[in-house]
């Protein structure tokens, strides 16, 4: 199913950005995260750095792959690589943050920030021997919170 959900994601992708007249091109592959999909190129109407727009691209591409193949793997859409920079950066983040809250026997709490973000927190972090991760509160306010474990003692934060 693999290689079929990637040509598929890419060609209905594809297809909806030619159908928009968007000169951009689409590359993918798989990722720990799922399904990548990167437009590449300058586009003519899509805001660079809109990430509402990704998360409802990768909805539509889940659908269309609901519909063809009755599965729908998690889908994440790029432009020009920038989700894949802020993703390096985010996991960077993370660490260092568990290291932080392990080294001081306290648990922190990272502001608030949109799913796919929180998401790439909780995969960073677990197999980071001594912490484990959750997420509090709602909506827009929803944030990562990172607890050293087996510390015996009392947590302070």
């Amino acid at each position: 199913m693999d290689q079929r959900a990637l040509e598929l994601g890419r060609g209905f992708l594809a297809e909806l950005l030619h159908l928009a007249g968007e000169p951009l091109q689409v590359e993918g592959g798989w990722e720990e995260e799922g399904l990548y999909l990167n437009l590449v190129g300058k586009p003519r109407l899509l805001p660079p750095q809109d990430p509402q727009l990704r998360a409802d691209l990768a909805r539509l591409v889940r659908l269309h792959l609901q519909k063809q193949l009755n599965e729908s793997p998690p889908v994440v859409v790029d432009l020009n690589g920038r989700w894949a920079a802020r993703r390096r950066s985010l996991v960077e983040l993370a660490r260092e943050l568990a290291q932080r809250a392990v080294e001081e026997k306290r648990r922190l709490k990272l502001d608030p920030m949109p799913p796919d973000e929180r998401r790439v927190i909780h995969l960073a972090l677990a197999d980071f021997p001594g912490v484990r991760t959750y997420s509090v509160g709602r909506g827009a306010g929803r944030r990562v919170v990172i607890e050293p474990l087996g510390q015996g003692g009392q947590l302070r934060g």
